[in-house]
């Protein structure tokens, strides 16, 4: 498949286990993959790994926290594909459990800066991409929407957030060729490979 023919995608946070699985996955469909990661270090060998394995992966750097990480993002993949298929938010997706009341206000800011306010900037940055595809889906990775035990005060708030975010897209995306969800994913099991890392994986493939 030409470069000018290939579905795209982007996964925010595929340095890590579970996001590096979701871009194997989307690889292994067929997509041309932007692996997003903040450190290149880390996405750069990720990358590597991915694509000696025959996926065809990209580094892109993206550090969800930064607004401007997000744009210049934009930028390389609107030069290099002009559009985008499927974005996969994932960045941010583990917090430390913990007591409500031992919750600090600086472990909160964290966790809306990679959960909700990185969702939003990634998301805004890569939503005409998005709308240039005949079909395109977002997906936001989340935890269980009811807390688990010993979780803090910052994940049900973080979680509750990123759900609003989410429907707040899909309302302004209703009845376009852009749909989004929230798809949750509870443990590093899920990353096994020859398991689906997200449930729901193959409809995330318009």
């Amino acid at each position: 498949m030409s470069s000018d023919t290939a579905r795209v995608a982007v996964v925010a946070g595929a340095d890590e286990a579970t996001g590096r699985e979701i871009a194997r996955q989307l690889a292994g469909h067929g997509l041309v993959v932007y692996l997003g990661a903040p450190d290149t270090e880390r996405g750069r060998a990720a990358a590597s790994e991915l694509r000696a394995r025959g996926a065809d992966v990209r580094f892109l750097h993206l550090d969800v926290t930064d607004e401007a990480s997000a744009e210049f993002a934009a930028m390389r993949l609107d030069a290099e594909v002009g559009r985008l298929h499927v974005l996969v938010n994932h960045a941010g997706s583990a917090l430390p459990p913990g007591a409500p009341g031992g919750t600090r206000a600086g472990q909160a800011r964290r966790a809306y800066e990679s959960r909700v306010l990185g969702v939003i900037a990634v998301t805004d940055a890569l939503l005409p991409l998005l709308r240039r595809a005949d079909a395109a889906r977002i997906v936001n990775i989340g935890g269980p929407a009811a807390a688990p035990a010993g979780a803090t005060l910052a994940y049900g708030a973080a979680e509750a957030a990123l759900r609003a975010v989410t429907e707040a897209y899909a309302d302004e995306l209703r009845g376009s060729a852009v749909s989004v969800t929230v798809t949750v994913t509870v443990t590093d099991g899920a990353c096994v490979p020859g398991t689906s890392a997200i449930p729901d994986i193959e409809l995330t493939i318009p």
